[in-house]
């Protein structure tokens, strides 16, 4: 088997590559599986190195993640679609939501063991906008939200998920004046059309995001199906009362969310605005005033760990 594990330098704040290298090279040494490590230079390099990587003709290539969601995105994206790609990842950066919806624990995808002996899975996926995405595309106040982490992932002490709780509490106050909500017009695939102002819009492959948000917890990665969610315009002191619920996944019926949820399963979707959105796909942010999401069925062939 071949394997190529793509490591992000700055993953986990860049404190593991090193190590991640050293612990693939020992544990390959007395295996006949063919390795490459590489080592991302910059923000897009590992979906150039996966697009122009060489897959023997009839071959197959498992391409690992080395870090986390934004280093998973750009190895899918890279190499999405080639004959012989599949992936997997080793979730050893600040944020790892991918691997929640597919089930194990993260020590058991950082298990080599396990890993080699695991099966491939064949998992959907999402074109958004020609952006591949694997997991979650949000647009709205926690696309915003989410192109504002960065700055946070720098402060010692700061992991991942508390980056994600620090932007969500300073995008919101600082919103109060300028306010929250984005107008957008939904028109779906079965022709169900949504039009007027909204917080929050999330479609799901997977159900989780930032760093444990559970926006549509019932999603599926392989059954074929978009799960959407959007949140309606509502005042700062009700997204207060709000934020925490639908951070655990406990919004879905809730009466507190009366006149201001909607929840759709669909296979596309087109997003207009008069508006700049700012469109997230796993973490990472592109801007348009228009996108178009649409699943790609059983697209995705990943590595499932040995969870046995």
């Amino acid at each position: 088997m071949n394997y190529v594990f793509i490591i992000n330098p700055a993953a986990g704040k860049g404190k593991r590559a090193e190590e991640t290298a050293k612990i693939i090279r020992d544990f390959f040494r007395e295996r006949d599986d063919n390795i490459n490590i590489y080592l991302s230079k910059c923000p897009g390099d590992a979906i150039r190195f996966g697009r122009e990587y060489p897959i023997p003709e009839g071959g197959e290539v498992c391409f690992v993640a080395c870090g986390g969601d934004g280093t998973f995105y750009e190895t899918v994206n890279g190499a999405f679609g080639r004959p012989g790609a599949s992936f997997a990842v080793y979730p050893c950066g600040s944020g790892n939501d991918f691997i929640k919806s597919i089930g194990g624990r993260p020590e058991d995808y950082l298990d080599l063991e396990k890993l080699v002996n695991g099966k491939v899975k064949v998992l959907d996926a999402m074109d958004c906008g020609g952006h591949i995405c694997s997991n979650v595309c949000n647009i709205g106040l926690d696309s915003v939200i989410c192109d504002r982490i960065p700055k946070y992932k720098h402060i010692p002490g700061v992991s991942g998920s508390m980056a994600y709780n620090v932007s969500v509490v300073t995008t919101i106050l600082g919103g109060v004046f300028s306010g929250l909500s984005t107008p957008m017009k939904f028109t779906f695939d079965d022709g169900k059309v949504l039009d007027g102002k909204f917080l929050i819009s999330v479609f799901g492959n997977g159900k989780v995001y930032g760093g444990g948000y559970h926006p549509v917890p019932d999603a599926q990665p392989d059954d074929g199906i978009i799960d959407f969610c959007t949140i309606a315009d509502a005042s700062i002191l009700k997204i207060a009362q709000l934020i925490g619920i639908y951070k655990k996944g406990e919004h879905i019926g809730n009466p507190i969310f009366d006149g201001l949820l909607t929840m759709h399963r669909c296979k596309g979707a087109v997003i207009e605005s008069s508006a700049d959105l700012t469109v997230c796909v796993d973490g990472e942010i592109f801007k348009s005033k228009s996108v178009e999401i649409k699943i790609l069925p059983a697209s995705l062939p990943f590595r499932v760990p040995d969870f046995d």
